[in-house]
């Protein structure tokens, strides 16, 4: 355990989960993406309250993406906001109530698939962008396999 733990060590073991997850039961069982989508909410959440944080913004308890990112442009915060997370924000906002609450709500496997690849680069641009060190244990092909398309 880290003994300065960030809001950004809890974005990528957030990802992690959602990695471990996808890798183990997209196959088993299709309400287990539902489980993923909610902890790459909770990993975007998260990296962004980190950078709102680290720039010394006050943010409010919520879990809007959106809200989020229109603070950190009303605050001028210059963070590594990838065009998929700000074009999705709305996505993963729904991701963090419906997946939980809403019964026979399924997400959809390819989307899934997507924002973990795009929820990682997001993450690793944070970390270039603070100069900090991401745990790889997401696995980096699916980011290679994207480049390659």
């Amino acid at each position: 355990m880290k003994e300065n733990e960030t809001l950004l060590d809890k974005a990528n073991q957030n990802l992690n989960i959602a990695n471990t997850l996808y890798e183990t039961y997209r196959y088993d069982d299709e309400a287990y993406l539902n489980y993923v989508g909610y902890h790459l909410q909770q990993s975007v959440e998260l990296s962004l309250k980190f950078c709102l944080e680290i720039n010394g913004v006050e943010y409010p308890k919520t879990h809007d993406i959106t809200q989020l990112i229109a603070l950190i442009n009303k605050s001028e915060v210059d963070i590594p906001l990838t065009e998929y997370i700000d074009d999705h924000s709305e996505m993963f906002s729904l991701w963090e109530s419906r997946t939980r609450y809403i019964l026979n709500y399924r997400l959809e496997e390819k989307k899934v698939e997507r924002a973990l690849t795009e929820t990682y680069r997001f993450i690793s641009c944070i970390c270039e962008e603070y100069n900090l060190h991401l745990d790889k244990s997401y696995s980096e092909e699916r980011l290679e396999d994207e480049n390659e398309l």
